[in-house]
């Protein structure tokens, strides 16, 4: 019989995630040029981008006409989600409410409560 490792809760997972983990996981990388260098035995470019708050790295070749040819992603340590499975729509919501916690504080205004950054 197979031994089945048993999967986290998303909600426990999210909240010991890096701030930037969440912020990217919520609202996209942010993606930087990295380095281009052309590699003569591939004729082509090896281009990477990297986000400057998480860390991730996009990878991809260009051949000389700016077609990619291929591409992937190199993520940090802890970045993927090994022991919870799936995200599906549920937990991305769980990801956004933990990003509302961390990066905004509510406040009181007017008639209702706003977000406003908590810089």
């Amino acid at each position: 019989m197979a031994e089945h490792t048993p999967r986290r809760n998303i909600e426990t997972w999210a909240h010991e995630l890096p701030a930037s983990f969440i912020e990217c996981r919520t609202t996209g990388h942010r993606w930087e040029p990295h380095s281009a260098v052309w590699d003569k035995q591939a004729r082509a470019y090896h281009v990477i981008h990297e986000c400057d708050r998480c860390h991730t790295q996009r990878k991809a070749w260009w051949n000389r006409n700016g077609e990619i040819t291929s591409a992937g992603y190199s993520y940090p340590e802890g970045y993927l989600t090994k022991d919870v499975g799936y995200i599906g729509a549920d937990g991305r919501g769980v990801l956004r409410t933990e990003y509302l916690a961390r990066i905004f504080t509510t406040t009181a205004r007017g008639n209702g409560s706003t977000p406003q950054a908590s810089c």
